[in-house]
């Protein structure tokens, strides 16, 4: 049910966000930015970055010489329209993607800070490469954190939007949630990054908390955008 409803909703969504395709420049030799951004994006989003792109545009612009790449995984809710790619095998697929991406990054460019910005299913699987401890209700059995440890000293911080393993409680939490999401994180779970991370929830969304309005779950960028963009530039002070 949560699958057929987050796709008409968020199918409706990437029609109304305007995207311009990623400025992923090459990383070759010493062509590396100071600042590189990640971001994921929702279930039945295009590729690109959903939801998210306007606060990844301007974290981008108010950071000189940053880059920005988003993170190619299905992005499927098991829609007839995503190959009927089924949300777990979604999830699964982008959970190694965001590892891959960001040590393959890492290695070439080790001295460049990292941004990581999920939103919904990007959310799910950033969270789940950054602070380990597996996914089982969506079948991620690895409980390690996947991002080496020489790329968890680059990232400086991490952004959570309508995270579906939300569990109330945590210390990096923002919004007025009290629950938690579909597929939460185990009673007393501590991202061992958890402080350079904000997860952002509201108690009216269906998806990362147990409220009734799909509107809720698109609301972040609008209502904690300002937030998100000073906390990224607090980190990467």
């Amino acid at each position: 049910m949560r699958f057929s409803v987050a796709i008409a909703v968020l199918s409706g969504h990437a029609l109304a966000v305007p995207y311009s395709p990623q400025r992923l420049q090459q990383r070759q030799g010493n062509d590396c930015p100071p600042i590189h951004i990640f971001g994921a994006r929702e279930t039945t989003a295009p590729p690109g970055f959903g939801a998210a792109a306007g606060i990844v545009e301007d974290l981008t612009k108010a950071n000189q010489g940053a880059t920005n790449e988003a993170i190619d995984y299905p992005a499927c809710g098991g829609a007839s329209d995503c190959l009927g790619i089924s949300y777990a095998d979604s999830v699964k697929n982008g959970t190694t993607a965001v590892a891959k991406a960001v040590n393959d990054f890492n290695k070439k460019c080790p001295q460049t800070k990292i941004v990581m910005l999920g939103f919904s299913q990007g959310a799910q699987i950033i969270d789940n490469a950054y602070c380990g401890g597996g996914d089982t209700i969506e079948g991620v059995k690895d409980v390690n954190v996947l991002i080496s440890t020489e790329a968890l000293g680059a990232v400086k911080v991490a952004i959570f939007m309508g995270d579906p393993r939300y569990i109330a409680g945590l210390p990096y939490e923002v919004g007025t949630c009290k629950t938690q999401g579909f597929a939460p994180r185990p009673k007393g779970f501590q991202c061992p990054n958890g402080d350079k991370i904000k997860s952002f929830c509201d108690s009216a969304d269906p998806f990362c908390c147990n409220g009734n309005d799909p509107v809720a779950h698109l609301q972040y960028p609008s209502i904690y955008g300002d937030q998100i963009k000073q906390f990224v530039s607090d980190k990467l002070k």
